[in-house]
C-alpha cells in the first residue's frame, strides 16, 4: 500500500548528483537533504561545493563532494565508484552536469561540437552506465537525467546543445528499456528557462527577456524548486511505474 503521506521521505536513501554546484544541481542536492537523504555531489569547483554542502548539513545526514572532470571517462568512473564508497550504495543518480553554446550553426566549430557533446551527452551516458552497474547489484535504483525543452524544439543558435539534449531523451528511453528487468527506472526532466548563470545573458536583456516571456503561457520563468520537486517525485515511490519518460517543466511553452 502506498504511504502517500510520507512519499518524499528519503531518510537513509543514497543520492549522487552530478553538476551539483550549479543553480539546479545544488537545488536538487538540498531538496534531497531536506527530505533526509545522504548526498554526494560532483563537479569541479570546490568552493561552490563547500557552499552547497554547508546548506545540506543543516539537515544532518552524510554529505560529501567528489571532484570530476567529465571530459575524462576514467575520471567519471572513479567519481561514481568514490560516491558509492562514501555512501555505501547509490539509490538515485541525478545526472545534471552540462553547459550550452549559444551560436548560429554556421559559426560552430568542430571543437565546439566535440567539447559540448563530450560533457552533455557522452559523460551522462557513462555516468548512467556506471551507476546502473551498481544499482543492478543492489536490485534496483532510479536514474534521472537532465534534458531540456531544446530536446524537442528547434530553438535558434542552440544546434549542438539541442543535439545533445535530444540525445539525452532518446538515451533515457533505451536505458529504461534495457534496465527495467534490473529494477532500474530511467527518466529525464526537461526544464524551460530558469534564471541561472547559463541563462543570465538572455534574462538580463530586456528585449530578449520579454520575447521569451511572450512564448511562455504562464508568463514567467521557472524556479529551481519547481524542477527539484519533479526530480524528487521521480525518485519517490509514487513514480515506481514511470520509466523512459522526459517530463517537460516549462510553464506551458510546449503547448503551442
Amino acid at each position: 500500500m502506498m504511504d502517500y503521506r510520507n512519499m518524499f521521505d528519503f531518510t537513509g536513501k543514497k543520492i549522487l548528483v552530478t553538476g551539483g554546484t550549479g543553480t539546479l544541481g545544488s537545488e536538487f542536492a538540498s531538496a534531497f537533504a531536506s527530505c533526509g537523504a545522504d548526498v554526494v555531489i560532483s563537479g569541479r569547483d570546490r568552493k561552490k561545493a563547500d557552499e552547497v554542502l554547508k546548506k545540506c548539513r543543516i539537515y544532518g545526514g552524510k554529505f560529501d563532494f567528489v571532484s570530476c572532470d567529465l571530459s575524462d571517462i576514467r575520471s567519471v568512473r572513479e567519481m561514481v565508484a568514490r560516491a558509492r564508497d562514501i555512501l555505501g550504495r547509490i539509490g538515485v543518480l541525478c545526472s545534471h552536469a552540462g553547459y550550452s553554446i549559444r551560436r548560429p550553426a554556421l559559426e560552430c566549430t568542430e571543437d565546439d561540437w566535440d567539447s559540448l557533446i563530450s560533457i552533455d551527452l557522452k559523460a551522462p551516458f557513462f555516468v548512467a552506465c556506471e551507476a546502473a552497474k551498481i544499482m543492478n547489484e543492489q536490485n534496483g535504483g532510479r536514474i534521472i537525467n537532465t534534458a531540456s525543452v531544446s530536446s524537442a524544439r528547434g530553438h535558434r543558435n542552440l544546434s549542438i546543445y539541442a543535439s545533445a539534449k535530444g540525445g539525452i531523451s532518446q538515451m533515457t528511453k533505451v536505458m529504461a528499456n534495457e534496465w527495467a528487468p534490473y529494477g532500474i527506472t530511467v527518466n529525464a526532466v526537461a526544464p524551460g528557462y530558469v534564471p541561472s548563470d547559463q541563462t543570465a545573458d538572455l534574462i538580463s536583456d530586456g528585449s530578449k527577456r520579454d520575447e521569451l516571456l511572450s512564448k511562455i503561457p504562464m508568463g514567467r520563468f521557472g524556479k529551481p524548486e519547481e524542477i527539484a520537486s519533479t526530480v524528487l517525485f521521480l525518485a519517490s515511490p509514487g513514480a515506481s511505474y514511470i520509466t523512459g519518460q522526459t517530463i517537460y517543466i516549462e510553464g506551458g511553452r510546449m503547448i503551442d
